[in-house]
């Protein structure tokens, strides 16, 4: 606001920023009631509630989701890769698969659920809440809905079908307020899931026998007719198959060649031997020649030549070589190499007849397997066609084979009496003994922590929009040096007034034509009873909302402001307060914004109503906080008052759509009558006058008061001198 500077601004935002915990917990040590009552009435309803509603237990039983097929169950029992198991999102398929309609629609039969009035509301008739629920709109008309539909959606509600987290195990739950039927309906439905799975599995082994029968029978005609193709192509070009799975021209060219390459072989063997003899005979070593020693002709010569020797031999020691003997012995042995050099020779002449031969053979089987090369290139283009048809025999007969397999899987897969489930249920579901809704303890306990919380809560948010539950600055340096030389401004005007009040105020209740009785001089009972009127208005404020309130003197002497002061800071404790400064003191309320004499010397009056009737400014700049308290304040402001009102009863209504109290610091009740009757209703009026004033001004300014429509009318002795303030109530 533009009276106070930047540190007030600052300060005055830190301040407001910090709670001030102890006046919450004095605010709902206060309140009480509203926190006990509140937590009384939840722990109440509560217990009623938990012990009304019927009892729901839940039964669970477990799946392990698994690969159900192994050696034994295989129709094949071949050796196979082991297979994978599910996955995340397999585990989930299978979650679905349970909660299907199908499964719904046979577990409702198995479990006889129709006309059991937990799953079908219509079964006993439809209630008198229901019927008014459906007249007003706020529930569709189950008549419409068809029974099953009514006990499907009855069904899903009570069913809880949900993955073990880190596992392979399905948790198929069942609430019911029979237990017996809750666990008997877990163990039905896993029942039915693993009975699924086996007929899913049968029923597509029927489907593939089924269709692997049209196939094996069409690929029966076709191999036979593409085996029937190769062999009659076969026959008509020649290409009949030999021995080694060769056709016969293959096996022809292949004999050729191996009897070419033996008789070149003789060829090169005859005439090696031949050649070798020679040379032996011309070195006259015959019987060396492995050919010519194996003979037995010669082998008797070489026997006697050995033997003519030895006799030569033996007779050269008795006889000279020109005796007879010797010379007949000597012709004998001439006689036997020639006959063993003849011998030879015609051992030559035998291999190298041979010889001629096998290069004659030679000659013939190359002109043959030249013949035969032909008869052979020929036919190759004819092999690459028949090998063409052999193949596709081939493979329409492994196809046949393949599928001829697979059939016969399926039929005993289909003929199986039971089919492994690719699941298994590891626990089943038994009776619950403790029903799982309602948790009476928990409940009770939870049903009135809330209570409490939210009654607590209400007080605290109540504290903390209006703004008491924030500190206040009631640091030394916060509080406002009093003016010298004013008398109606002494230090007792600007205390702290959580501190203590102004001094020398007395009080009693005034009505119209009642005396004044005075209070004696020392009477203590003033305290009290300023707090009991303070405590007064705040239950005004409850009864009826906000509570105009007038401080007005019977004679200018009064000093009016401190005590509307005072009582506007007692009132702001509790509640939201503003004070409005009606011409009690010209300037009065300025002293008590500035923090010294030299700040209003230096700043001058600050906007307050007379700007705001003439509409020289807004609410918002004339509005200015207390320093000492939480209370706002209106000043005088600058201008004259006179013949500027005709807007202050709009002021003074829209202030009371926002505070709690509106305090209205007035001059003499005579001067200020027609203000104070532009701002009827007002509900109260403390009056205050001195022990020595006139009667007729007493009279007169509470006559005026009641002129202006003043609800009631309470006086307040404000003698010098007393040291306290007294207050009687008026008959």
């Amino acid at each position: 606001m533009r009276i106070e500077s930047e540190d007030d601004l600052q300060r005055d935002a830190e301040f407001r920023r910090e709670l001030d915990l102890s006046s919450i917990g004095r605010t709902i040590a206060r309140r009480k009631l509203w926190v006990i009552g509140p937590v009384a009435f939840c722990f109440i309803a509560s217990i009623i509630g938990v012990n009304l509603v019927k009892p729901r237990y839940t039964a669970e039983s477990k799946i392990l989701i698994e690969n159900g097929e192994n050696f034994f169950t295989r129709p094949d029992r071949g050796e196979r890769e082991t297979a994978q198991l599910p996955d995340d999102e397999a585990v989930q398929s299978q979650v679905q698969l349970i909660s299907s309609r199908d499964i719904a629609r046979d577990a409702i039969t198995a479990l006889d659920l129709k006309g059991n009035p937990e799953f079908d509301p219509l079964a006993n008739g439809l209630g008198v809440l229901s019927r008014a629920a459906v007249f007003l709109g706020l529930e569709r008309d189950p008549m419409r809905v068809s029974s099953d539909e009514r006990i499907l959606t009855s069904y899903y509600d009570k069913l809880n079908v949900y993955p073990v987290i880190k596992s392979r195990v399905l948790s198929v739950q069942f609430t019911s307020q029979n237990p017996d039927l809750a666990a008997k309906a877990a163990n039905t439905i896993s029942d039915l899931y693993i009975n699924l799975q086996s007929s899913t599995k049968r029923d597509a082994a029927r489907t593939a026998a089924a269709s692997l029968a049209s196939l094996i029978a069409d690929l029966r005609v076709r191999a036979a007719a593409a085996e029937t193709k190769a062999q009659t192509y076969r026959a008509g070009n020649g290409l009949l198959i030999g021995s080694n799975n060769t056709t016969i021209t293959a096996q022809q060219l292949t004999d050729i060649n191996t009897q070419l390459a033996q008789a070149r072989s003789a060829e090169a063997d005859a005439q090696a031997k031949a050649k070798l003899l020679r040379d032996m005979i011309r070195a006259n070593r015959v019987g060396d020649v492995p050919d010519v020693a194996n003979n037995d002709l010669i082998r008797r010569i070489s026997d006697q030549r050995i033997t003519l020797k030895a006799q030569i031999a033996q007779q050269g020691r008795t006889l000279l070589p020109g005796h007879p003997r010797m010379q007949e012995m000597s012709a004998q042995l001439a006689d036997l190499d020639q006959q063993l050099r003849l011998e030879g020779e015609r051992t030559v002449r035998t291999l190298e007849n041979e010889a001629r031969i096998a290069a004659s053979r030679v000659v013939n089987l190359q002109t043959a397997l030249d013949t035969q090369k032909k008869t052979a290139s020929v036919a190759g283009s004819d092999e690459v066609a028949l090998r063409d048809l052999e193949s596709q025999a081939r493979l329409l007969k492994d196809q046949l084979e393949f599928n001829t397999q697979k059939y016969q899987e399926a039929l005993a897969r289909e003929s199986a009496a039971s089919t492994p489930a690719d699941a298994r249920i590891i626990s089943r579901a038994v009776a619950p003994e403790v029903p799982s809704f309602p948790k009476k303890g928990p409940m009770i306990a939870i049903f009135t922590l809330a209570g409490l919380l939210l009654s607590i809560g209400l007080i605290i948010a109540r504290e903390l929009l209006s703004g008491r539950a924030f500190l206040r600055d009631t640091s030394p340096g916060s509080m406002p040096v009093p003016v010298s030389g004013n008398p109606e401004f002494s230090d007792d005007a600007f205390v702290d007034p959580r501190s203590r009040r102004p001094r020398g105020l007395s009080a009693q209740a005034v009505e119209p034509g009642a005396p004044f009785a005075r209070t004696p001089t020392g009477d203590r009972r003033g305290d009290g009873q300023f707090e009991a009127v303070v405590e007064d208005i705040h239950q005004r404020r409850k009864l009826h909302g906000a509570v105009r309130v007038v401080i007005a003197g019977a004679d200018p002497e009064i000093a009016v402001l401190p005590v509307a002061l005072s009582f506007a800071r007692a009132l702001a404790r509790q509640d939201r307060v503003i004070l409005v400064d009606c011409g009690a003191v010209p300037g009065g309320l300025d002293r008590a914004l500035m923090r010294s004499a030299d700040d209003l010397a230096a700043r001058g009056p600050v906007l307050g109503l007379k700007d705001l009737l003439v509409g020289a400014t807004t609410f918002a700049e004339v509005i200015h906080r207390d320093p000492l308290s939480r209370l706002h304040i209106v000043p005088l402001g600058r201008g004259q008052l006179e013949g500027n009102a005709e807007g202050f009863d709009m002021v003074v209504d829209a202030l009371a759509e926002t505070y709690d109290h509106v305090v209205l610091a007035v001059p003499v009740p005579r001067v200020s009558t027609e203000m104070l009757r532009r701002a009827d209703p007002t509900d109260l009026a403390v009056l205050l006058f001195s022990a020595d004033a006139p009667r007729s001004d007493v009279d007169a300014s509470r006559a005026a008061l009641y002129a202006a429509g003043v609800a009631e009318v309470i006086g307040f002795d404000a003698a010098p001198g007393l040291d306290g303030q007294a207050a009687r109530s008026a008959a």
